[in-house]
């Protein structure tokens, strides 16, 4: 397996771990972590976890139907559009997953931030590859 996707995916799935507990944190009303059967831990890292799966399987969506190639205003509302699916799809099973929302138009919002985080990460990450190919 390469090492730069491992590299990659256990950042983006840091970066939900936190994003899920700022968002349980910040918006109570909204957001739930943990159930009966999942402590508010497990439910960040294991959510977090199908999350950053479900994400990945997007982008591999998109690069295989060469849906890249549309630019990156069309990108980022793909990314929005999958991020928000997949928070949804990740409450859906909130009695597995610990992570339930009030509402799809929070899994909407979330799924903004999320993209727009993840497009930062993605922009280091494209900085740290020229730095190493410059030595």
């Amino acid at each position: 397996m390469n090492k730069n996707i491992v590299i990659r995916f256990v950042t983006y799935w840091a970066t939900n771990i936190i994003l899920l507990s700022l968002a349980y944190s910040l918006y109570p009303n909204a957001f739930e972590l943990g159930n009966k059967n999942v402590g508010v831990v497990c439910a960040a890292i294991f959510s977090s976890f199908l999350l950053t799966t479900l994400l990945f399987i997007a982008r591999g969506l998109a690069r295989t139907r060469n849906i890249l190639t549309r630019g990156r205003v069309f990108m980022f509302f793909y990314y929005w559009g999958s991020a928000s699916f997949a928070i949804w799809i990740v409450a859906r099973i909130a009695d597995v997953s610990g992570f339930g929302i009030a509402r799809y138009t929070w899994a909407v919002s979330l799924g903004f931030v999320i993209s727009f985080i993840h497009w930062c990460v993605r922009q280091s990450f494209k900085g740290m590859k020229l730095v190493q190919t410059s030595n």
